[in-house]
């Protein structure tokens, strides 16, 4: 079960999961919530959900009436792995305070055009949807000033024009090419690593392979597939300045808060083998550019911070590993899952001129996930720090340093570096 299935087809799994049809259901985080699937007696989450409050969502699920039994089942992803070395870190968290950047106008203009649709929006909204709600109002053409206030004339429902899983509206479809059929959706910022030609996609537990992606109509052609290996995507990135909205001396550095350009390419993908996960083979792709205006926070290490990282492919590792790191503990500071962050670490930036670390929202405009890091710099780099010191891998692995979404398909990486930068960077406090 998961939310890129047609409506039809989550509907009937309710039906059967809620009649005792069936005795359980695989699902992603979209049965998390605002479901009703009937008494449930147990709930399995493989892998730590990303948020205390998601966690607790999903145990709740079980035993709504009696007994139930609840757990998690880690992954080696770095932050399951850090709460399994500290138990106590997970249970007796609090819940994360929710973000919310009322500023971007990609998520406002939704909220002010369903609010002017229930009632006018004048003067006295202003307390709710700040400042900048009436602004926004005043440029929607479906939005007509009345001397009530602010009026809803369009044609259609506003809220159903607001998609849950993305900022975006532009999702590209997935079709099984011999039955022609709808497989299901994929946001349009995830389609260019995840259904390119090639990439190898999973449905109802079943693997197809897709065999044409087309642009112009946002579809992806797949077949049926029956190999042993999956797919990864290889991305080059690069990141922008655009402005530093805040500047602070932080931990020994200067850490600044602010905008900035995020440029993507796909170029290849990896062929990696289910079993023992070997490299198999790089294909290369031809894929447009993508680009988005978003919020970042950016460091340069002083220099005393790197002088014993002698070669720059090992100061090159311990940038990238401690991006990777920093990016798996976000989580705890931000109600996010580093999946709705990204990252770029360079050993000269082209605006800085220096070795610099990139952390950057991966929604356009930013939804307020960085400026919470940028607030909680201290305890964030502090926890990740630990993290490091007490993963008892030697050289970097899945469970601290690697990450399943690096675009440089986690090369290179040197986690004795990265845990040194972060260490001299704790010092200094």
């Amino acid at each position: 079960y998961r939310a890129g299935y047609t409506p039809a087809q989550r509907r009937e799994i309710e039906q059967r999961l809620s009649a005792g049809e069936l005795l359980g259901v695989s699902a992603t985080n979209a049965l998390e919530l605002g479901i009703d699937v009937g008494l449930l007696d147990a709930v399995v989450s493989v892998g730590f959900p990303g948020t205390v409050s998601s966690l607790r969502q999903q145990w709740g699920r079980a035993g709504r009436r009696g007994h139930g039994l609840a757990a998690l089942v880690a992954s080696e992803d770095a932050l399951d792995q850090y709460f399994m070395r500290e138990p106590q870190a997970l249970l007796g968290r609090r819940v994360e305070a929710a973000i919310l950047d009322h500023e971007n106008h990609r998520v406002l203009d939704g909220h002010v055009r369903a609010a002017a649709f229930e009632a006018p929006l004048d003067d006295t909204d202003r307390d709710i949807l700040g400042d900048t709600a009436l602004e926004r109002a005043a440029e929607l053409p479906e939005l007509k000033h009345t001397a009530a206030g602010y009026v809803w004339a369009g044609r259609d429902y506003p809220a159903a024009r607001v998609p849950l899983r993305s900022t975006g509206m532009d999702a590209f479809t997935v079709v099984d090419r011999s039955t022609g059929s709808v497989l299901g959706l994929v946001e349009h910022e995830r389609a260019y690593s995840t259904v390119h030609e090639g990439a190898i996609y999973l449905h109802l537990g079943e693997q197809f392979r897709v065999v044409a992606l087309d642009l112009e109509v946002r579809a992806a052609l797949v077949e049926p597939f029956s190999g042993d290996y999956y797919t990864q995507a290889k991305k080059e990135t690069m990141t922008a300045i655009d402005q530093a909205r805040r500047t602070e001396w932080r931990l020994g550095l200067e850490l600044a808060f602010g905008s900035v350009v995020v440029s993507e390419q796909v170029v290849a993908y990896q062929k990696k083998s289910i079993h023992d996960q070997a490299s198999l083979d790089l294909v290369q792709l031809d894929l447009p550019q993508t680009e988005f205006e978003t919020e970042a926070i950016w460091f340069v290490p002083q220099p005393w911070m790197t002088e014993d990282l002698d070669s720059q492919r090992r100061l090159l590792g311990s940038l990238h590993a401690a991006e990777h790191s920093l990016i798996a503990l976000l989580p705890l500071w931000a109600m996010c899952d580093r999946w709705d962050i990204g990252g770029l670490s360079t050993n000269v930036h082209f605006q800085t001129g220096a070795p610099t670390i990139f952390v950057y929202d991966g929604h356009a405009g930013g939804v307020g996930i960085t400026e919470r890091g940028f607030e909680a710099f201290e305890g964030w780099v502090e926890d990740t720090a630990r993290m490091l010191r007490g993963c008892p891998c030697l050289l970097g692995c899945p469970s601290c340093v690697q990450s399943p979404k690096c675009g440089n398909l986690n090369e290179p990486l040197d986690k004795a570096g990265a845990l040194a930068l972060l260490e001299r960077m704790r010092s200094s406090r």
